[in-house]
């Protein structure tokens, strides 16, 4: 028989099964996981799994395991509801804690860098598609493009949705510029000075509207108190860090008003006075040393942290004074930590498939 024909024929089982092998030293076949997606702990870290079931019609379960992740939403009045923003397949969502995940088939393929829900409405919903914002008041059945920007390389990178107001949303550009809707999306104004960074996250204080934190990629965070008018940079507060403006993520601490940690290249910094007075979290390395991705704060308990690094993940149950350490349980690069709003140790980290530098 033909050398080719019986190289053949011993390589069909493998691509009809569909399996993703390998070959390993020896000749051994080793199994390409698909461990991106998104993964959850409900007992703060101490065991994980991934949640990537997707039903399908031919009754064989569908998978986000191949996934990655842009950015992730939890509907501010249902904790078990969850959106996905993805980099190239446009939204997944859950109403079941990650049970089981749907594509949102009326959204269009593509990166979604930001999806905000009103909080008072859970099925309008707004979201970011290239250079224009999306919205659906119909929990996704339909979508309508809502504001297009001039630039067709613009992207539009950050919303917000005033919790007091909701007919105020704010969106803002890669290239600083911040635009501002006080009629649910029906017409925009720009009546800011231009912040000239690109703008990757907002950030509202749930107990005042009125304040709100920009996170930019390299130039650090800036704050408005007076719904957008004015903004100042927090610079000068953390230039003492270096490597603050190498942004990785901001978030809010929930037990305490005016509490928030940055995750940056110098490493985990945290205010309790609205970015005035800023300190560093201890780590078990030196700043800048840990390649930190994700982290999160217990909702409950603010001296307990997480974060993970590409190979490790980290916990702290007083406030950094000593860590547990526990391999990753991905290949993939970790994007997000998101804790559940209302459960102690429910976690979700999210990860892009393939890992990115």
């Amino acid at each position: 028989m033909n050398k080719k024909i019986i190289i053949f024929l011993l390589l069909a089982p493998l691509v009809l099964t569909g399996q993703a092998c390998q070959l390993g030293f020896g000749g051994k076949k080793q199994e390409i996981k698909p461990d991106a997606g998104v993964f959850k702990t409900a007992d703060a870290g101490v065991s994980w799994k991934q949640i990537a079931a997707v039903p399908s019609i031919s009754g064989s379960p569908g998978s986000i395991g191949r996934v990655s992740v842009g950015t992730v939403e939890v509907d501010p009045q249902d904790n078990k509801a969850i959106y996905l923003g993805t980099d190239r397949n446009g939204i997944y969502y859950t109403y079941d804690g990650g049970v089981r995940w749907n594509k949102m088939s009326s959204f269009p393929k593509g990166k979604v860098y930001s999806i905000k829900i009103d909080s008072t409405s859970k099925c309008i919903i707004y979201a970011t598609h290239k250079n224009s914002v999306r919205k659906t008041t119909d929990c996704g059945r339909n979508w309508s493009v809502l504001f297009v920007a001039d630039n067709a390389k613009t992207v539009i990178s950050a919303l917000a949705i005033d919790f007091y107001n909701t007919n105020i949303v704010y969106a803002a550009t890669s290239g600083g510029v911040i635009y501002k809707s006080f009629d649910s999306g029906a017409t925009w104004s720009t009546p800011f000075n231009k912040i000239s960074a690109n703008i990757v996250k907002f950030l509202m204080d749930p107990y005042d509207s009125r304040i709100i934190y920009a996170a930019t990629k390299k130039k650090g965070i800036f704050k408005t108190t007076d719904a957008g008018i004015n903004w100042v940079s927090l610079a000068e507060n953390l230039k003492q860090f270096k490597g603050y403006n190498d942004y990785r993520g901001l978030f809010f601490n929930p037990s305490k008003q005016n509490s928030l940690i940055l995750v940056s290249k110098y490493g985990l910094l945290k205010t309790e006075d609205g970015g005035e007075i800023w300190s560093s979290v201890p780590l078990l390395t030196s700043p800048g040393a840990a390649d930190i991705r994700a982290a999160t704060v217990d909702p409950k308990d603010d001296q307990i942290l997480y974060y993970s690094t590409r190979t490790t993940f980290y916990k702290t149950i007083n406030n950094g004074s000593d860590w547990e350490t526990k391999k990753l349980f991905s290949t993939k690069l970790p994007t997000f930590m998101i804790h559940d709003p209302e459960k102690s140790g429910v976690i979700y980290m999210t990860f892009n498939y393939p890992a990115s530098k």
